[in-house]
Order: C-alpha cells, then sequence, then structure tokens
C-alpha cells in the first residue's frame, strides 16, 4: 500500500466556536470538537461553506491526513 499525504480543511464558526459535520442526510450540523467535524477537500469548497452556514463567520483550518491507495 503506498501511502500520501493530502490536505483537509476544517471549518470552524467564529459565532460559537464550532465544527461544521455531515450530517448523513446531505446537510450539516455542528459539533463542538474538531475529531467530529467532517472535513471538506477543497480549500475552495470549505470557504463557501463559511458563507453558507456560518453567515461569513468562520474560519478554515488546513490539516494534513495519511491516505493509502
Amino acid at each position: 500500500m503506498h501511502m500520501h499525504i493530502v490536505p483537509r480543511y476544517y471549518v470552524q464558526s467564529t459565532e460559537d466556536h464550532e465544527f461544521l459535520r455531515a450530517d448523513g442526510e446531505g446537510g450539516v450540523d455542528y459539533a463542538p470538537l474538531i475529531v467530529n467535524a467532517s472535513p471538506f477537500t477543497s480549500p475552495e469548497a470549505a470557504a463557501d461553506a463559511v458563507q453558507d452556514h456560518c453567515g461569513g463567520q468562520g474560519v478554515v483550518f488546513r490539516c494534513y491526513e495519511l491516505e493509502g491507495s
């Protein structure tokens, strides 16, 4: 198995400090801890989520994860 590092983007609301996560029904809800958040695969998608789900009041964190192929 080949492992490589890929960027992932997490969104946090600056109003209530909660992180976005997928709700399992095609929408989003909020989680208090980043370990329960759902990452976005592109910075553009994360920035759009800040506008769409945080009223423009959020920050995007870039983290890196190991991914196997």
